[in-house]
C-alpha cells in the first residue's frame, strides 16, 4: 500500500473523480492481483484456461480517514473489482462494485452507509478453511441451486452499524432499502432486507452467528439465510467448521437448503500452509432435490508478504438433479473436478 497524494491525484483522475482528487486527508491506494492457470473437467466436458480471483477477488481500492477530534474519524471506501486475464470490470460493471461507502467511527462503534458487505459475510466467510476461493468445494453454501437468491455477501443502499468489542464479544447490524422504486404492492420493496450478526473472538476461539433476510423481487419473493460457525486455533493446526439454512419463498417457488463445512489450515513450512475443507448441500423445493458433497486441497506458499504462489484441487459429487460446478455447468449428476496453479500480489 502506498499512502501517497500525488498517486492519488493521478488515478482519481484517470478515473474521473475530480472530486476524490482534491480530497483532504489521508488516502491509501490499494489493490490485489490474482491469477491462474486452471484446467477443470465435468463429465464429456472440459477447459483449460486462465482464470482469476481463487483466493481473493482482484481489486483496487481507495481508502481513507479524517481525524475529527474527540476520538471521532470520518472514513471511506471505495473498491473496484476486475477481471485481469481481461481487464473488464466485474460486479455488473460497476465502477465501485466490491465496496462504496463513507462513515464515522469512534469509541461507540462504526457506522458505515453505501454498498457494504453484509454482516452474514463476516459471520460466515471467515470461517470456511480455503477462504474466499472462487473454486473450493468447501463454499458450496455460497452457490445457487434450486434455492436461487440464498446467500449474498454485499447489497447497495446499507446503512450498517459496528458495535466496539467487549472482551471479544461484538455486534454488526444492517438494513438495506432496496430498489426502492415507488411501486404499489410489494413492488417497492424489491432488495430491501436486514442482517444481524454476533462474533466473539478471543485467543484462539472464533464464533459467529447471523440471521439475514431481503425481498428478491418485485411480487414479494423472500430469501433468508440463518447460520453458525466457529474455529479453534490449536497452534499446529486451525480447525474450522460452519453450518447454515437457506429459505426461499414467494412466486418464483418454495425451496430450502442445508448447508455444512468443515475443514482445517496447517502450517507445514515457514512458508507453505496446506487447508482442507470438506462441504455438503442439501436443497429441496417443489420440484427436485439437488444435494452435492465436495472437498477441496490447497497449498500457498509465501514468497514475501505481498506475494503468494499456490496450486488447489477441488472434486464435486452431484446427486439427483444437482449440477454445481465453477466455470462449466455440468449435466444433473455429474462429477466435476479442477486442478490449478497460480499467483496472487498485493499492492
Amino acid at each position: 500500500m502506498h499512502n501517497t497524494k500525488f498517486a492519488a491525484l493521478a488515478l482519481a483522475a484517470a478515473l474521473g473523480l475530480p472530486t476524490l482528487a482534491s480530497a483532504e486527508g489521508n488516502v491509501t491506494i490499494y489493490g490485489l492481483i490474482d491469477v491462474n492457470v486452471g484446467y477443470e473437467k465435468a463429465g464429456d466436458l472440459n477447459r483449460l484456461g486462465i482464470d482469476h480471483s481463487e483466493l481473493n477477488g482482484s481489486r483496487i481500492g481507495f481508502k481513507g480517514s479524517e481525524d475529527l477530534g474527540n476520538g471521532q474519524k470520518a472514513l471511506f471506501v471505495l473498491e473496484s473489482g476486475f477481471d485481469p486475464s481481461t481487464g473488464f470490470s466485474e460486479q455488473g460493471g460497476r465502477l465501485f462494485g466490491r465496496s462504496a461507502y463513507v462513515g464515522i467511527e469512534g469509541g461507540w462503534g462504526k457506522l458505515t452507509l453505501g454498498r457494504q458487505y453484509s454482516p452474514a459475510f463476516y459471520a460466515l466467510d471467515p470461517y470456511e478453511a480455503t477462504g474466499s476461493a472462487d473454486r473450493t468445494a468447501g463454499l458450496l453454501y455460497r452457490k445457487s441451486g434450486s434455492v436461487k437468491r440464498g446467500y449474498e455477501t454485499r447489497f447497495d443502499n446499507m446503512i450498517k452499524y459496528r458495535s466496539p468489542s467487549f472482551s471479544g464479544f461484538s455486534a454488526e447490524a444492517g438494513y438495506w432499502a432496496g430498489a426502492e422504486n415507488g411501486g404499489s404492492g410489494d413492488a417497492h420493496k424489491e432488495g430491501r432486507g436486514y442482517g444481524l450478526t454476533g462474533m466473539y473472538n478471543n485467543g484462539p476461539i472464533g464464533l459467529a452467528a447471523t440471521t439475514q433476510s431481503y425481498y428478491t423481487n418485485a411480487t414479494g419473493g423472500k430469501a433468508t439465510t440463518n447460520g453458525i460457525a466457529g474455529s479453534y486455533d490449536f497452534g499446529p493446526a486451525k480447525l474450522y467448521a460452519l453450518y447454515t439454512q437457506d429459505r426461499e419463498s414467494g412466486s418464483q417457488g418454495t425451496g430450502k437448503a442445508r448447508s455444512y463445512s468443515v475443514g482445517a489450515e496447517v502450517p507445514v513450512t515457514k512458508a507453505g500452509t496446506v487447508a482442507v475443507s470438506y462441504g455438503s448441500r442439501d436443497e429441496s423445493n417443489e420440484a427436485n432435490t439437488e444435494d452435492a458433497r465436495g472437498w477441496s486441497l490447497y497449498y500457498t506458499h509465501g514468497l514475501s508478504k505481498r506475494t503468494t504462489l499456490y496450486t488447489a484441487y477441488s472434486h464435486i459429487s452431484n446427486k439427483g438433479n444437482a449440477n454445481y460446478g465453477w466455470n462449466l455447468t455440468p449435466a444433473a449428476g455429474d462429477d466435476p473436478s479442477v486442478v490449478m496453479a497460480g499467483i496472487r500480489h498485493r499492492f
